[in-house]
Formats: C-alpha cells, sequence, structure tokens
C-alpha cells in the first residue's frame, strides 16, 4: 500500500484567513493556527503523511510569509516534497483547486487545512481509493439538524454514492449523509474545474466538479464513501480549546520545557504542557487542560484551567481563567 500510495499526491486548500476566528487569526492565517504550538497545516500534512504519501501542494495566500517559511521548512524532511501556489482571492473551494492544477499530475487526496481526523480514517482512504479503483472516495458523516444548510448533502446506496449536492439545504429532500472536506480523487476532475458555476455568494465549489467527474465515470468506476465518527474541526475559539483538550488527553504529551520556570509553591494538574521561556508565577496552578506558550508569563497565585496561552502572552497576578484563548501582545 504505501508504495502504490507514494505515487499520489495531496492537495491542501489553505488560503482561508480564518476571519470567524478573529482575533485569533489576526496575527496569522487559519492554517497557521497552532495546536500545542505546532500548525494545523504542519499537523494535517504530517497525518496524510502517515499514510504513504510524500508529494504535497498547498493552497496558500498571498503574504504569508510564515507559511512560506513552514513549507519551505518541510521540504524534503523525511522523504517530503511539498509545493504551494497561491489562491488570491477566496472564491470557492473549486478555484483553489483550479490555482493547483498545473501541479498535478496524479490521483491525489484533496484536502480542507481546518479538519483532522484519526491516521486510520486516511489510511482507509487512501486503502480504498487504492484497492476498489473508484473515481472518488469521500469522507461522510451522519446528518444533524441544519447540517443541510453548511455542508454538502449525499445520497448513498450501500456505500456507493448516488449523488451530491452543495448545501442542498434543509427540507430539501432525503439525504443519507453529509460531506467532509476530505476526498481521494481521480485527477479527472480537474476537467470539470473550468466548467464549475459561481453561486450566490460569487464562489465556485469543487463539489460541483466531484458530481460531474461520478456522472461522467459511473457506472464503470463507483464512487464510495467511508463514514468517520470523530473529527476535529477548526472554526471558533471552542474548537480551538477542544483541539487542545484531544491533543493534550489523547497524545497526552505531559511536558515541563526545561528552560521553563516554575517558582515556588506551582501546582500542576496534568495534563498541561508549558514551553520553553515560560514563567509561572508563585501559587500558581495550572490545570488540566492548559498550554502555555514559549515566553508566557503568568502572575502568581493565578489558576488556569483549559485554557491556551499564546507565546509571550501576559496573565496578570491571581487571574482566575478557564476556558479562554490567551493571546499575545
Amino acid at each position: 500500500m504505501t508504495k502504490k500510495a507514494s505515487r499520489m499526491q495531496a492537495v491542501i486548500l489553505a488560503a482561508g484567513r480564518g476571519r470567524r476566528l478573529e482575533p485569533i487569526t489576526l496575527t496569522h492565517s487559519k492554517a497557521m493556527t497552532p495546536i500545542l504550538g505546532v500548525p494545523i497545516v504542519q499537523r494535517l500534512i504530517e497525518k496524510i503523511h502517515a499514510a504513504g504519501l510524500n508529494n504535497f501542494i498547498v493552497v496558500r495566500p498571498p503574504d504569508d510569509q510564515g507559511m512560506e517559511a513552514l513549507l519551505k521548512n518541510l521540504n524534503g524532511a523525511d522523504g517530503m516534497e511539498i509545493k504551494s501556489c497561491v489562491q488570491p482571492e477566496p472564491k470557492g473551494t473549486a478555484d483553489a483547486l483550479s490555482r493547483a492544477a498545473h501541479l498535478i499530475h496524479s490521483d491525489f487526496i484533496l484536502s480542507s487545512c481546518d479538519n483532522l481526523y484519526p491516521h486510520a480514517h486516511f489510511s482507509a482512504l487512501v486503502q480504498t481509493f487504492l484497492e476498489k479503483n473508484p473515481s472518488v472516495v469521500m469522507t461522510i458523516c451522519k446528518l444533524k439538524p441544519g447540517d443541510l444548510d453548511k455542508a454538502a448533502g449525499v445520497k448513498l446506496k450501500g456505500n456507493e454514492v448516488t449523488e451530491i449536492k452543495e448545501k442542498p439545504g434543509e427540507g430539501s429532500g432525503p439525504w443519507d449523509a453529509i460531506s467532509k472536506f476530505l476526498f481521494a480523487l481521480d485527477r479527472r476532475v480537474l476537467d470539470y474545474i473550468s466548467k464549475v458555476q459561481e453561486s450566490s455568494r460569487h464562489e465556485r465549489e469543487s463539489q460541483d466538479a466531484i458530481h460531474d467527474l461520478i456522472e461522467k465515470l459511473r457506472p464503470g468506476r463507483i464512487p464510495l464513501g467511508i463514514f468517520v465518527e470523530h473529527f476535529l474541526h477548526l472554526t471558533s475559539a471552542q474548537d480551538l480549546l477542544k483541539i487542545h483538550e484531544h491533543y493534550l488527553s489523547e497524545h497526552k504529551p505531559f511536558t515541563l520545557h526545561p528552560e521553563a520556570v516554575l517558582e515556588e509553591s506551582v501546582e500542576i494538574l496534568e495534563p498541561v504542557m508549558i514551553e520553553k521561556g515560560a514563567v509561572i508565577g508563585e501559587g500558581s496552578v495550572i490545570g488540566p487542560m492548559v498550554y502555555v506558550g514559549p515566553g508566557a508569563r503568568i502572575g502568581k497565585k493565578s489558576k488556569l484551567q483549559r485554557c491556551i496561552v499564546y507565546p509571550r502572552s501576559v496573565v496578570c497576578e491571581q487571574a482566575c481563567v478557564e476556558a479562554e484563548v490567551i493571546l499575545g501582545k
């Protein structure tokens, strides 16, 4: 599987500014939002790489020097080849994919940068595509009220996808699931990208091109769906807190960096992660579920739980903070 998978590419759409995450994203793009100090786009690349893919294309926003530096640093690491291209304006996923088309020379994984899935799901997606030879394998999940106003509806016959439609709306008919933005795709989907029309929101969505691919290649290349039970989505500050909680509890990176300073009588309630140069004032209680970034300063007798403290942030003395993202200056 790994040898075959290495011939596939991965295209990651990471050009969104993340305006709904402001003020968190005022200093960096959504894809560069750190998860325990590691940008979410890097965590996604590492997860896909673990499923056997080595060749990556990242569609990024213009003038994102932080992302440019990150991708340059990752390129060549552990056998990865990483290229990037720019989407000048956020005009939808089909527009973003068209920006990468000249770099795509094989079948590929297509992913947004703001969803993280279990390793087993990435592996199943790749393995199913390579073994079953469908036109597409899409990630799907169970319907919840309101989903059809926000996501693509999917109709199924067993695990075969019979129809996909972007944001069909509540009450639009019987739908069996919704599509999450993670696909394994036949490269021929690129033939339909230029034909996608703008929506009323002046965006061009790649699900329309995937629908055309499905119809063109049916019945010889049956489109398939794979349900995912659990995933992590980044849209709000509360989402970011939940993602950190997952990584702290499931991956258990309980760490006190040797160059972090814990003053007298500090109490640590695991799991926490305290980075290099952070200073925790005397008598403070930190945790559970707290990440303290490099150079942050926590005033004495403070109590923090379920918090993210950005690098070089300052928390005043005797603060009592719960379920907040504390930003640096």
